[in-house]
């Protein structure tokens, strides 16, 4: 991926204590950013060299504003960002992480998904519209499926199902595809797009590295565990009445739609991301610790 050009300017990372927000940071610290990252609660990670933590409610920022001409890199929920655009008037730039959630999940038969989708579509005009009034450049970057090996709730809490159960039930055939993205992958993206006049005023849809069925991203992930493949495929149907299961296992609140969905293609053009941002992510080859069951790979 393009090496972007360093700036003496300070960069703000709100939602710091997100999945990608340790990678960001170390990608910055290696460009020699210095700045501050927010969020509600301390990230996990502490502190991290040339970035002090800063106690930010987005939904509360009280009389807090951005340093002018401070870069703004935003791990928030993209629909949370329209709220705080008040506080952003003196940046720089600001590069924002949204969703293809907002195309995929627009005609879910789940209206909590639908939901989700108008949300992020409402967050992403707010956002154009505001940069546009205030002479600010702006970008957003649409990540598709985010694993982090640790924390995120699509990988980690397939494997965490496995180690406790030794299968893994799919909504038969499970052929959707599917563009698995690693965090460090799209913070390599966010720090492309800093800086980056190219990116300026787009919308950048950011898949994986490889496209492959869920079936097939099932079975990696059983082969990242050295466990025996066992996948079991049954009627979406029936699978959405155990939904309740799935939930208290991973701990992940998924949508009754999520089985149907595994035969839904997700699947996103990223030549925008690679001819923008020099953008070249890695193959999906998951790691994990020796057990997830507590909810703690990496």
């Amino acid at each position: 991926m393009e090496t972007p050009r360093t700036s003496p300017k300070p960069v703000v990372v709100l939602g710091g204590g997100s999945l990608v927000g340790p990678f960001l940071v170390d990608r910055l610290n290696g460009l020699g950013c210095r700045g501050i990252r927010t969020g509600r609660n301390p990230p996990p990670s502490g502190a991290q060299d040339g970035f002090g933590w800063l106690q930010l409610d987005a939904t509360d920022p009280g009389g807090w504003t951005v340093e002018p001409g401070a870069a703004v890199l935003s791990l928030l929920p993209l629909w949370l960002l329209p709220r705080l655009l008040p506080c952003l008037r003196g940046a720089a730039g600001i590069v924002a992480l949204g969703s293809t959630s907002v195309l995929a999940k627009s005609d879910s038969a789940d209206p909590e998904e639908r939901a989700v989708a108008r949300r992020l579509g409402d967050a992403e005009s707010a956002i154009a519209s505001f940069c546009a009034e205030a002479s600010i450049p702006w970008t957003i970057l649409r990540p598709t499926l985010i694993h982090d090996g640790h924390r995120d709730a699509n990988v980690t809490a397939i494997a965490r199902f496995i180690e406790r159960f030794g299968f893994f039930p799919v909504g038969m055939p499970a052929s959707g595809l599917r563009q698995p993205i690693h965090a460090d992958d799209v913070a390599g993206a966010i720090v492309a797009a800093l800086d980056n006049p190219l990116a300026s005023g787009r919308l950048i849809d950011l898949p994986g590295g490889e496209t492959l069925t869920y079936r097939e991203m099932v079975r990696r992930i059983f082969l990242a565990l050295d466990r025996p493949v066992r996948i079991l495929p049954l009627p979406a149907g029936l699978l959405a009445q155990g939904i309740g299961l799935a939930r208290r296992v991973t701990g992940v609140a998924y949508s009754p739609a999520l089985f149907a969905r595994m035969n839904q293609d997700l699947a996103f053009d990223g030549g925008d991301a690679v001819r923008l941002l020099g953008y070249a992510a890695q193959p999906f080859r998951p790691r994990f610790r020796a057990s997830t069951s507590d909810g703690s790979a990496a």
